[in-house]
């Protein structure tokens, strides 16, 4: 058992779960709490159960006790001692702190920042001071008020999306007007037991002033259901000179807040569905959004519970009602792609992608989750249980053309891309007069493309693109595996430079390095059952090297940072006596070939 004094003996169960992969660590954290002259409390069920917490009081001076609760994780001492601060400090620090656990920040969350050698005592000696008086060196971050709001309610499945963009200028308060679907009824585990929380998921569509006017409108993409959302809610915002952090006591938070923003009482409960109701209200207010950086924070308070919480019947107890918050994320135009600002130039772009098959569909994906204004999806192929080991969607998408289920699913996931899904087979002649030709599906996408991607595979096809490319002076990139999955190719052709059959000459006169396993026979390849094809063996985890190369020469083109000619890119998985190896690329220009009569 242990004791307050310090003193440690054993059964196994009474010492923390660590202290058995590492003997003597607990006395080494005692024992130098001990020499400090700090007595801890021990957590005895805790303990019982394998996990150390401790209670005790530390000086932070002569005059300043602090109460502190410190609870070590499973993985230390990899990892540091989370610290709580329980009393002492009135008002609590407002920076590094948990408003509602206490939670200190009492370091960076680079795990680096934490020295396993320390103790509990190395840690609070040499951070705490600084920490709970925001002095000292600090890391470069800042702390989003709405970061504790969000923590609330992150297990309810709820959101409401809101534009970093608007400033409300000096306007006090308003309505929001909300578009919101009623998802699911979710059981939420609290404290007190499990609770039945609704799951709300909402946007402000309009911002309005006190006196109606419109303030700004929504203007971002929106995911497919949340557009289509049929539910309307007008909530009340006030705006706060001051920040406002969560309190553990939240319904008398709320009671004051309603007590000093009168406005807030306009609100109205909402009938949910089961006999529950919500009611929201929504706060503004300065918040760091990042280091020294101060801008508008959001938080949309939610209460929610029984119908008779709100309206209770007349000689029977009120029920009970709970108070969370509605999350908050910030899903304007300029918020979704801040954290790749090298990419943001391709919403204005407009790609087509020719063949989504292993190669071609997770460049598809890749275009649209990094903003593409425009994809054009080309191919003919249907998805069958069988391919969807290296293709990017699974069953659910089974029976469905690969364009059509690629559409839906970006549609679904990446609302910004416009997406278009064209099924045709290139090459291969309709007998109806009403089946679309070639230049009935190519001509138009080809004209209005910045940029066109092949992932065919087809030699056939891939000189077919690159003449029609040629013509409208639009670049092209095509990409291939070898045979063997020993290797591929992804090649950028321009107008006045290098074709697909300037490369083949350059192969063949060995001027530049085929990718191994290029000149494999047919016994490289098998026919699945009820397949009408013979296809390579090979797996997804390597074919996506080839995929999300042609991204990143697709990102320098449309860039205008890369070279102007011709390249072309080879990629080997083998090394020089043929074993595996992890992937090398190879760069080599691809200038027009003297032998080369056509494609030019």
């Amino acid at each position: 058992m242990v004791d307050s004094d310090s003193s440690v003996t054993t059964p196994a169960q009474s010492v923390p779960r660590w202290e058995h992969r590492y003997p003597g660590r607990l006395r080494y954290e005692l024992d130098a709490l001990h020499a400090a002259g700090i007595t801890p409390e021990i957590d005895r069920p805790a303990l019982a159960a394998g996990r150390l917490s401790l209670t005790f009081d530390w000086p932070l001076d002569t005059a300043t006790p602090l109460r502190l609760q410190a609870v070590f994780p499973d993985a230390y001492p990899h990892f540091r001692p989370q610290v709580f601060l329980l009393a002492g400090l009135d008002p609590p620090p407002a920076r590094h702190r948990s408003p509602i656990e206490g939670n200190l920040c009492l370091l960076g969350r680079d795990s680096r920042q934490w020295i396993p050698s320390w103790s509990l005592y190395t840690l609070l000696e040499k951070q705490l001071a600084d920490s709970v008086r925001g002095t000292g060196e600090e890391d470069q971050q800042g702390e989003p008020a709405e970061y504790w709001w969000n923590n609330l309610g992150r297990n309810s499945g709820s959101y409401c999306l809101i534009d970093s963009h608007w400033n409300l200028g000096d306007t006090s308060q308003g309505t929001l007007q909300l578009r919101y679907i009623q998802d699911q009824i979710v059981k939420v585990e609290t404290e007190n037991g499990t609770i039945r929380s609704p799951a709300v998921k909402a946007y402000v569509e309009e911002v309005r002033a006190e006196n109606g006017q419109v303030l700004y409108q929504w203007a971002g993409p929106l995911p497919i259901d949340l557009a289509d959302a049929k539910h309307q809610l007008e909530v009340a915002w006030v705006r706060s000179k001051d920040t406002i952090l969560p309190e553990p006591q939240l319904d008398a938070q709320l009671k004051r807040l309603h007590q000093d923003y009168s406005w807030l009482k306009r609100t109205r409960p909402r009938n949910y569905g089961s006999g529950l109701k919500f009611d929201l209200c929504a706060l503004v207010f300065p918040s760091e959004l990042a280091f020294g950086e101060t801008g508008l924070g959001w938080c949309f308070v939610m209460v929610f519970g029984h119908a008779h919480g709100f309206e209770p019947k007349k000689n029977k107890p009120a029920k009970s009602l709970c108070i969370t918050a509605l999350p908050v994320f910030r899903a304007g135009p300029g918020d979704i792609g801040w954290r790749v600002p090298g990419v943001a130039f391709l919403k204005e772009k407009r790609i087509l992608v020719v063949g989504v098959g292993a190669v071609g569909a997770p460049v598809a994906i890749e275009l649209a989750r990094n903003g593409c204004r425009t994809l054009d999806l080309v191919e003919h192929d249907i998805v069958e249980p069988g391919n969807t080991i290296r293709w990017p969607l699974g069953a659910d998408a089974w029976g469905q053309r690969k364009t059509d289920a690629l559409q839906a699913f970006l549609a679904r996931q990446y609302p910004a891309t416009e997406v278009r899904s064209h099924s045709h087979f290139i090459g291969l002649a309709g007998q109806s007069l009403r089946d679309p030709g070639d230049d009935d599906i190519l001509d138009s996408l080809i004209r209005d493309a910045d940029l066109v991607i092949d992932g065919s595979a087809s030699h056939g096809v891939t000189t077919l693109l690159d003449d029609r490319c040629r013509s409208a002076a639009v670049p092209f990139i095509s990409m291939s595996a070898t045979p063997t999955l020993e290797g591929g190719t992804v090649v950028r052709h321009v107008r006045e430079s290098g074709c697909p059959n300037c490369l083949l000459h350059a192969w063949h006169k060995h001027e530049i390095e085929p990718p191994p396993g290029q000149d494999a026979g047919d016994e490289a390849l098998t026919q699945p059952a009820g397949c009408s094809e013979r296809t390579f063996t090979g797996a997804d985890y390597d074919l996506q090297e080839l995929s999300l190369q042609a991204v990143r020469l697709a990102i320098d083109t449309l860039s205008g940072k890369a070279d102007d000619g011709s390249v072309v890119q080879t990629l080997s998985f083998v090394d020089d006596e043929r074993a595996r190896c992890p992937p090398r690329w190879r760069v080599d220009p691809l200038p027009k070939h003297p032998d080369c009569r056509g494609g030019h």
